[in-house]
C-alpha cells in the first residue's frame, strides 16, 4: 500500500513551509497599516507555528510577547495528552483527577461544546488520534479491530467533574484537548499583553486567531481565509474590529492511500475522517477557546447541523465552505464582520 502526502500538510516539514500553511490557512493581511511599526514573532508551539503581532515596537512590547509566549508553552505543556506528569495522565489509569485552574477551564469548554453539538466534537478521542497517527509523523489507516477497540474508551459523558475540578470517569479515559487547549492558549496570550498595556495586536496560533485593541492606520483587522482547493490563494477575507477566528479545514492534515484522502478531523461517531459534505469551518466569536472547539464541532455536522449549531450557540458567527463550493454563513455574520469572496 503506497501512501502519498500533501508535502504542506504535515507537522515534521520544515519551518518555511509550515509557516506558509499556518499564516495561509488563516492569515492577517497587515500590509499598509501606516506609519506605526508592529513587532512580529513566530514560534513553534503546540504542533504549528505561532505569530504574534504587536504594536508599537518598543522594548517593553518586545518583553510582554516572550511572557506572552511562555504563557502558551506553560498551557502546552500541561495540556499535553501524553505526559506522564500533567494530570490528565491519571484519567488514563482510571483513577481521579483533580485539575488546576487552567486545565479545568479548557476541560469545561470541551465537554460544553461535546454537549452543544451532541458529541460531533468529543475530548476523550486521544486514543483514536493516535491510532491513526496524525499526532504523529507516520498517518496510515488502522484495522477495523483496532479502530474498534480504541473506540471503546470515547464518551465525552463518561467525564465527572464537579466545581472543586475533580474528575473522574467511568473506565479509563484518554483525553485529547488539542481542539480546545490551543485556542485557549490564544486568549491567555492575548490577556497577557493587555494586561501588560500592548495597545494592540494580533496573535495567530495556526489559523486560531485573536485580535484586540484597535489596528493603527485602519479600523478593522483583515483575516484571510484559505481557499480548500489552493494553499496559496483565499476563498474569502474577513474585516475583523476585535474578537476570535478559527478554521477548520480537510486541507490542514491529511494522507492519501490508493487514492482516497484521509484527513485529521474525526468523527467521533465512527473513529474515521468526517465525511460531512464541508471542507472548512470558520467560528467568529469573543473567545479563541469556544471559536476553537466550535469549528471542529460544526465541519464534523455537516451544513444543515454545523449552519444550525453556529446560529443557536449565542455570540456566534461562521461561514462554511461546501465540498462542491458553496459557502453557507449565519445569518448574523454581516454585523460582526464584512465577507468580502475573493
Amino acid at each position: 500500500m503506497r501512501i502519498s502526502e500533501n508535502p504542506v500538510s504535515r507537522r515534521y516539514l520544515s519551518t518555511k513551509i509550515i509557516v506558509l500553511l499556518a499564516l495561509l490557512s488563516l492569515a492577517p493581511i497587515l500590509q499598509g497599516c501606516g506609519s506605526r511599526k508592529p513587532f512580529r514573532e513566530t514560534r513553534f508551539l503546540m504542533g504549528t507555528l505561532v505569530e504574534i503581532v504587536a504594536y508599537p515596537d518598543t522594548a517593553a512590547v518586545r518583553a510582554s510577547v516572550d511572557r506572552a509566549f511562555k504563557r502558551m508553552t506553560d498551557i502546552a505543556a500541561l495540556a499535553d495528552p501524553r505526559s506522564d506528569t500533567s494530570p490528565l495522565s491519571l484519567l488514563r489509569e482510571g483513577k481521579k483527577a483533580n485539575l488546576p485552574e487552567n486545565l479545568r477551564e479548557i476541560l469545561s469548554v470541551a465537554i460544553d461544546t461535546a454537549r452543544r453539538s451532541s458529541g460531533a466534537f468529543d475530548p476523550t478521542m486521544e486514543k483514536v488520534i493516535h491510532l491513526w497517527g496524525f499526532d504523529g509523523d507516520e498517518p496510515g489507516i488502522p484495522s477495523s479491530a483496532e479502530l474498534k477497540a480504541a473506540m471503546k474508551t470515547v464518551g465525552y459523558a463518561r467525564l465527572k467533574m464537579d466545581s472543586a475540578g475533580q474528575v473522574t470517569a467511568t473506565g479509563p479515559v484518554w483525553l485529547d484537548l488539542g481542539g480546545v487547549a490551543k485556542g485557549y492558549a490564544v486568549d491567555a496570550a492575548v490577556k497577557v499583553m493587555k494586561k501588560e498595556g500592548v495597545e494592540s495586536g494580533i496573535v495567530n496560533a495556526g489559523g486560531d486567531l485573536r485580535a484586540f485593541g484597535k489596528r493603527p492606520g485602519r479600523k478593522t483587522w483583515r483575516i484571510g481565509i484559505q481557499d480548500p482547493d489552493d494553499p496559496q490563494g483565499m476563498a474569502g477575507v474577513l474585516d475583523l474590529a476585535a474578537g476570535s477566528v478559527a478554521t477548520s479545514g480537510d486541507y490542514e492534515r491529511y494522507f492519501i492511500v490508493d487514492g482516497v484522502r484521509y484527513h485529521h478531523i474525526l468523527d467521533p461517531g465512527t473513529g474515521r475522517p468526517a465525511r460531512s459534505g464541508l471542507r472548512s469551518t470558520t467560528v467568529i466569536t469573543s473567545d479563541c477557546v469556544l471559536a476553537d472547539s466550535l469549528a471542529t464541532a460544526a465541519f464534523v455536522l455537516g451544513p444543515a447541523k454545523g449552519l444550525d449549531l453556529l446560529e443557536r450557540t449565542s455570540g456566534v458567527e461562521g461561514i462554511l465552505i461546501e465540498t462542491g463550493g458553496g459557502i453557507l454563513k449565519t445569518s448574523g455574520v454581516g454585523s460582526v464582520v464584512r465577507f468580502e469572496k475573493r
